[in-house]
C-alpha cells in the first residue's frame, strides 16, 4: 500500500473533521523529510485495529517541529477522528488526543511562586546573551576585515567617536562570552524555577466518541 507524498496535511477542500467515528491508534513509524535546505517535522504513520473493518493506515505530520523528534512517538497512542473505513484514505484523519509528552512540550508553561520573577528575569537575559552572540559573530567578521586587511580604510567615511577597535573587541567578546552567558542564565533560571510551582493550563477535554 502506498501512502503517496510524504508529509502531506489533510484534504484542504473537505470540512474539518470534527465530526465522525473515533478510533484509537498507535504511532508506527515516524518518517523524515528527505534531506533539503530546510527540512520540516516528520511523518507519523498511525495504525488502528477497527472491529469490523480491519485495520486502518493513517498519516500526519507530527506536533513536534524539530526533525527526528517524531521517532520519540513510535509505539505511542493517539485518539482520532475519521470520516471514512477505507484503509487506503491515508489523509482522513484529525488526531483529537496526542501522547502525555506531546501535549506537554506544546503547552506554554505558567510559574507562580517566589521565584517566578527571577526566572522570567533570567530568561530575558538569556535571550538577550543569545542575540548578543548572533550579533557579535558576523560583526567581528566584518570589523576583522575592515581592521586587518583595508588598515581601517573601509571605516574612513563613518564619524570620528567611531572607535573600530573597540567594536571589534566588544563583538569578538560577545561571540565568545555570549554562549556561556547564556548557560549561566539557564541555570540561574532552572534554580529560580526549582522555588516555584509550575502550573500548566489544564489540557483540552477528551473528545467523546459520538
Amino acid at each position: 500500500m502506498s501512502f503517496g507524498r510524504l508529509g502531506g496535511q489533510a484534504r484542504p477542500k473537505e470540512k474539518p473533521l470534527t465530526e465522525g467515528h473515533v478510533a484509537v491508534g498507535v504511532i508506527e513509524e515516524a518518517i523524515e523529510d528527505g534531506p533539503t535546505e530546510v527540512q520540516g517535522p516528520d511523518t507519523l504513520i498511525i495504525g488502528a485495529d477497527v472491529p469490523a473493518h480491519g485495520r486502518l493506515r493513517r498519516r500526519v505530520t507530527s506536533p513536534l517541529p524539530a526533525p527526528g523528534a517524531g521517532r520519540g512517538l513510535v509505539g505511542r497512542t493517539v485518539r482520532f477522528r475519521h470520516h471514512t473505513y477505507d484503509p487506503d484514505d491515508t489523509d482522513d484523519i484529525r488526531v483529537v488526543r496526542w501522547p502525555a509528552e506531546v501535549r506537554k512540550t506544546l503547552e506554554p508553561l505558567r510559574t507562580e511562586g517566589p521565584g517566578s520573577g527571577r526566572a522570567r528575569a533570567w530568561r530575558f537575559l538569556g535571550r538577550c546573551s543569545a542575540v548578543a552572540t548572533a550579533g557579535g559573530i558576523p560583526l567581528t567578521t566584518v570589523m576583522l576585515i575592515g581592521v586587518v586587511f583595508t588598515s581601517g580604510e573601509l571605516f574612513a567615511d563613518l564619524p570620528e567617536w567611531f572607535r573600530p577597535g573597540a567594536v571589534l573587541a566588544a563583538s569578538a567578546g560577545a561571540a565568545v562570552l555570549g554562549p556561556f552567558a547564556f548557560a549561566f542564565c539557564e541555570s540561574r533560571r532552572t534554580a529560580a524555577l526549582a522555588h516555584s510551582r509550575c502550573m500548566n493550563p489544564a489540557p483540552a477535554p477528551t473528545t467523546r466518541k459520538g
